[in-house]
């Protein structure tokens, strides 16, 4: 079995350092350097929580990348000045209060974050850049079908468990929301302490920001190979509404496929490690 070699990262996001870990096989780089995944979990995940998953990745062959969103697990929080701070009209270096943010759920954000971890995945040495993947569970299967349709670096995806946009009928309540962001009415501005969240996830969604926000949109725009693997009694959303309905439009642009395992959401992770991660090595394999 080969052996992988890790590496602790420091990465920037727009100015927020994030918490990263590299894995590849622990044998001789290929002359045209290895595949790549950069991995994306979801919904108050942390990049610990992927550690098999990259490691079953790079005994597989593949240069392998985890990390924290801002504000989530060892990446650094989102800062904003305190609502008296003065205005900050000239550029430089000056002494601030602030107020730092933590365990938002934000899409507009954490896609920002992939994308500058995708950024460095593409510059590794170790690394054959026209063979890059993209793999995400739960919100994050979303993030990553959203990434592949608007960044040509990614060339194969696979999407469990995910998420794929805000529900329509709350979208007014949600630019309400953003009404009162923008009106400075929240105190502070992105809400925290749990406002808008949901029960047994961790975390404050910022659902002005959801609202505008649309994985399934992407998903049409996505002409790379792509396979979703669903929860079949998935008890989170409407699984025909988010992973199918990103399947269906995928298809007509790139080789794709659709299946089920028979449980709810989170016994994917467990009860469906193997075989899940079996079919992601598969997929990768055949198509980077």
């Amino acid at each position: 079995m080969t052996e992988v070699a890790q590496e602790t990262l420091e990465l920037w996001s727009e100015g927020t350092r994030l918490a990263a870990d590299l894995f590849k096989p622990d044998a001789p780089r290929p002359d045209d350097g290895y595949p790549a995944i950069l991995l994306c979990h979801g919904w108050g995940g942390l990049k610990d929580h992927l550690r098999r998953y990259a490691e079953k990745f790079a005994r597989a062959g593949f240069v392998a990348l985890t990390f924290d969103y801002r504000g989530w697990g060892e990446s650094d929080g989102r800062v904003i000045a305190v609502r008296d701070a003065p205005r900050l009209l000239e550029a430089g270096e000056t002494t601030l209060k602030v107020r730092v943010l933590r365990e938002i759920v934000d899409p507009v954000d954490q896609t920002t974050d992939i994308r500058n971890c995708l950024a460095y995945l593409w510059s590794h040495p170790d690394v054959d850049r026209d063979r890059i993947g993209i793999w995400g569970t739960s919100y994050g299967g979303g993030h990553a079908v959203f990434t592949a349709g608007n960044d040509d670096r990614i060339k194969a995806v696979v999407a469990q468990i995910g998420g794929f946009g805000f529900p329509p009928e709350h979208r007014e309540w949600a630019r309400g929301r953003a009404a009162q962001k923008a009106s400075g009415q929240i105190d502070p501005v992105v809400p925290q302490g749990g406002l808008d969240g949901i029960e047994g996830l961790k975390g404050t969604p910022d659902v002005a920001r959801m609202a505008e926000h649309s994985q399934l949109r992407a998903a049409a725009k996505v002409q790379v190979p792509t396979l979703i693997l669903d929860a079949e009694f998935e008890e989170l959303n409407n699984r025909l509404e988010h992973g199918w309905a990103a399947y269906m439009m995928i298809r007509q642009n790139a080789p794709a496929e659709y299946d089920t395992y028979p449980c709810k959401h989170y016994a994917v992770y467990d009860d469906h490690f193997e075989d899940s991660t079996d079919r992601a090595v598969a997929w990768f394999s055949r198509y980077l």
